[in-house]
């Protein structure tokens, strides 16, 4: 679920970077249901496969606050 993502990035100081790959996921999540503001990059296509650079958390929208309110 992506509320404890939107609850730690509420506690920390704005703008955050958001590397770990599970959290990319629930930040596209977020950012889709309109709880926060980033800018999430494309994936690299790389010889290995594909790289996810980090994303920027830029706003807790206030309909995230009030998201993190009701839970």
């Amino acid at each position: 679920m992506s509320l404890p993502l939107l609850k730690r990035l509420a506690e920390q100081a704005l703008p955050a970077v958001v590397d770990e790959a599970t959290d990319l996921d629930h930040l596209e999540v977020l950012v889709l249901a309109g709880h926060a503001r980033a800018t999430i990059p494309e994936p690299v296509r790389t010889l290995e496969g594909y790289l996810r650079p980090p994303a920027t958390v830029l706003e807790i929208t206030r309909l995230g606050r009030q998201a993190m309110a009701m839970f």
